[in-house]
């Protein structure tokens, strides 16, 4: 039995506006040829299979002929939401869809019970958990002296996994697989992810996972295992969707035989661009050989300009027809790539102050009183939208 581990496709995601609608279709596409040529009878996908929870009709229609092509190409799919998922929308009509090959685990109420998988002569237990908002899952069972438990996500995916893991008792001799979204302690996150709950209460320790053979693991999008001996896994996302996501991008192909998982193998995603953060002088970046490789790439750029220049994307587009973020890196005058002042210093300054300074360098003159008054009062709005809507 060969069984394919992938999360975090994003469907319906930009990258810093930017759509890739397009990239992912061929990320998949290529996803559906590996099931076809590795013969997989299990397509496992661990959460965040949207960006959104009100997903837009084109990732809809993605995800949808997505589906329909894993089942034609042989494999049985098992998907369960993520953080970024509405798992009401994404478990509508679970029951008529398993019948089609399409399992979707997205009933937050219900404890989880193995479900066994058969092809050939092997079978597989898997316990699915969707992923547990601790705020809005059925509260964590008492501790052992009767005392309430906090709602974390530790808490809540503990009970989710002991009852997926009770049934396991009579089906001695059959390898178990877990299917979770979470933060498990010791993983690398990057940019692109959302935190799951606040105040640390996120975080889930490995051994909430003891007893399972394998652990197929959605959230964070750098593939990893967490832990020793490989167990406890995430496959990463599809796509890069930060530029801290220049790692290489894989799923996880498993081989069980024997009634056991004797294999995992790391297959690199192919497809997809690459993301690249270029620093230096903008005449030089537009020239300059060694950033030939990175033409096709997403590309942020840190300029070391002294001064400000004119156009910047631009001129760079001419080169990197996918520059999508430009900002500047001053430096001081006869130290070139030294900082003029430290980061931790412009943090701590009022955003006004900021957005002042800026205009100042840029009109080569000190904004006059009835133009500070309309930044100031324009980053007011802003800061105060912010605060009531919370994201921005």
């Amino acid at each position: 039995m060969r069984i394919l581990h992938t999360s975090d496709w994003h469907l319906g995601r930009r990258f810093e506006q930017e759509p890739l609608e397009a990239d992912q279709r061929r990320a998949l596409e290529w996803l559906v040829d590996l099931v076809a040529a590795e013969r997989v009878d299990l397509v496992v996908v661990a959460g965040d299979v949207y960006d959104r929870a009100l997903p837009a009709e084109e990732a809809v229609t993605l995800l949808d002929d997505a589906l329909d092509a894993l089942v034609g190409a042989g494999a049985t799919v098992l998907l369960v939401p993520g953080n970024h998922d509405s798992a009401r929308r994404l478990g509508f009509g679970a029951g008529r869809q398993a019948l089609g090959g399409v399992r979707v685990v997205a009933d937050t109420r219900v404890k989880p019970e193995p479900w066994v998988f058969e092809a050939g002569t092997e079978r597989v237990a898997v316990v699915a958990v969707p992923f547990l908002d601790p705020l809005t899952a059925p509260a964590p069972t008492p501790a052992a002296d009767g005392s309430p438990r906090p709602r974390t996500h530790q808490h809540v995916l503990e009970d989710a996994l002991a009852a997926g893991r009770a049934g396991l008792a009579g089906l001695a001799g059959v390898p178990s697989i877990a299917v979770a979204h979470a933060f498990v302690a010791g993983g690398m996150s990057s940019d692109s992810e959302k935190l799951l709950a606040v105040g640390g209460a996120d975080v889930v320790d490995a051994a909430v996972f003891d007893g399972f053979d394998y652990v197929a693991l959605g959230h964070l999008h750098r593939p990893q295992t967490v832990g020793a001996g490989g167990r406890i896994a995430y496959s990463g996302s599809l796509l890069p969707y930060s530029f801290s996501e220049d790692h290489g991008k894989s799923v996880r192909l498993l081989e069980v035989s024997g009634g056991a998982v004797t294999d995992v193998t790391d297959v690199p995603i192919p497809v997809g661009r690459p993301v690249v953060t270029l620093e230096g002088r903008l005449d030089d970046l537009l020239v300059d050989p060694a950033c030939e490789p990175f033409v096709d790439a997403w590309v942020a750029v840190r300029l070391t300009d002294d001064t400000v220049q004119v156009q910047p994307m631009e001129r760079l587009r001419g080169r990197f027809p996918h520059a999508v973020n430009v900002r500047y890196a001053p430096s001081r005058a006869g130290s070139p790539g030294t900082p003029s002042f430290e980061a931790a210093r412009v943090e701590a300054r009022a955003p006004d102050a900021l957005v002042l300074d800026f205009l100042e360098e840029v009109r080569g003159r000190p904004p006059g009183e009835p133009e500070r008054a309309l930044v100031v009062d324009a980053v007011a709005r802003a800061v105060a939208a912010r605060t009531v809507g919370g994201e921005p």
